[in-house]
């Protein structure tokens, strides 16, 4: 049998969470019909750019600012990582001036039975209608969004234009995770063969 089409199953995934938010309102003495009705109102905006940035999160999309002043460099030092592969500073420049925000998603290729070539994960692109990422949105990622990657499952920058390691040889930006020890680091393209593990996650750019 096929999957069930989602818009079919929203309106009983809505039904749920209603119900939920009221028994958990309820709980705290709340009325969740009141607090709604107040998340109407103007000066409650912020209320709901907070619950638009929750289920952001919940759907793998983040909202990443690119731009500025500062250096490759200097984002990554502040990022926090344990490791960077020690040529990335020097060979990843980033667009400077006016700061404006990105949406970048993050997906898995699990639904593969076996682990992809570069073809497949380029296919893979543009079957989700994203564009694949430059190097200013892995580097900015990295040091705004702290809670991935998790351990066994790197997030590659499937970038758009891959630069040359320090032999030469055509590389994407991944960032990994080792227990609480994040870093970044570049991974070769598999023009020989070479091919991507299912467990790892992509990250593409939605315009």
């Amino acid at each position: 049998m096929g999957q069930q089409n989602p818009f079919v199953q929203f309106p009983g995934h809505l039904q749920f969470v209603a119900g939920d938010l009221t028994r958990r309102s309820a709980a705290r003495g709340h009325n969740i019909i009141d607090a709604i009705a107040k998340l109407a109102q103007p000066a409650n905006a912020w209320a709901l750019d907070e619950i638009d940035a929750v289920l952001a999160k919940l759907a793998n999309t983040f909202y990443v600012k690119i731009g500025g002043s500062r250096t490759a460099a200097e984002v990554i030092a502040a990022s926090g990582y344990v490791y960077c592969d020690p040529a990335i500073p020097e060979q990843c420049v980033l667009q400077q001036g006016r700061e404006r925000l990105v949406k970048i998603e993050v997906f898995d290729v699990e639904h593969f039975d076996h682990d992809l070539t570069d073809a497949e994960v380029e296919a893979e692109y543009i079957r989700r209608g994203l564009k694949r990422p430059e190097v200013d949105h892995a580097v900015h990622f990295g040091d705004q969004v702290r809670g991935l990657p998790v351990e066994g499952h790197p997030v590659i920058f499937y970038l758009k234009n891959p630069v040359p390691d320090a032999d030469g040889s055509p590389s994407v930006l991944g960032l990994w995770c080792n227990g609480a020890l994040r870093g970044l680091r570049w991974h070769w393209l598999h023009p020989r063969g070479g091919r991507w593990l299912r467990r790892y996650l992509f990250a593409g750019v939605r315009e």
